[in-house]
């Protein structure tokens, strides 16, 4: 008798251990997810927080304004980064904020599609942007060194090719959320770069060549 009923609790018991299982286990995936989500904003909110207790009241205003200019066009890397240098922000925070701001976007956008998708097509605006690039996408899938092409994209300060557009149109394009980020990253800091070396002369060289 007592044989029978530890057979019959045995079934149970492990039905509640993996009822158990799959519950912690929902509940690891969505906190995981939320933690992809915020993550990204919690890194540039300190970010931004070190550099704005670094920097002088009036130059850390003029910072704040430009670093917020950045995200709205026509304003890009080849107008910001002189701005910014010019109002007496160091070359290694102009350098820093310009490719982590386009990173972090990347990885806002690469790991959670659904969110900037969401607000794409409700935004009149933005909602002609995307379909530009949806149209943009279309000639890209046709080349054959699409990484390299990405790269190239970010890379070249032209119009809509920067830390934002860059991902979504790799995402448009399939290209998975690690490698998006990859590819903002190797773009944003070669162009930054330039720019920065551009602007304190260190590449006059190339006009006597």
């Amino acid at each position: 008798m007592v044989k029978m009923m530890i057979q019959m609790k045995f079934p149970k018991l492990v039905r509640d251990a993996y009822d158990q299982f799959q519950m912690i286990k929902n509940n690891l995936s969505v906190f995981y997810k939320f933690l992809i989500f915020v993550t990204p904003f919690l890194s540039i909110a300190y970010y931004f927080i070190f550099v704005l207790d670094y920097l002088p009241g009036d130059v850390a205003g003029k910072y704040g304004a430009l670093t917020i200019a950045y995200f709205f066009p026509p304003a890009g890397k080849e107008s910001i980064i002189p701005a910014m240098l010019a109002s007496d922000v160091p070359p290694w925070i102009v350098w820093s904020t310009m490719i982590i701001m386009d990173i972090v976007s990347a990885s806002i956008i690469a790991y959670n599609w659904w969110f900037p998708e969401l607000i794409i097509t409700h935004v009149p605006f933005l909602d002609r942007g995307y379909a530009w690039l949806q149209r943009r996408a279309e000639k890209f899938k046709k080349r054959k060194l699409l990484t390299l092409s990405l790269i190239l994209f970010m890379i070249i300060p032209l119009q809509g090719s920067g830390g934002i557009s860059t991902p979504i149109l790799a995402r448009l394009l399939g290209v998975k959320a690690k490698k998006t980020v990859m590819i903002v990253s190797i773009g944003s800091t070669i162009t930054t770069t330039l720019f920065i070396l551009w602007w304190m002369g260190l590449l006059n060289f190339l006009k006597v060549i």
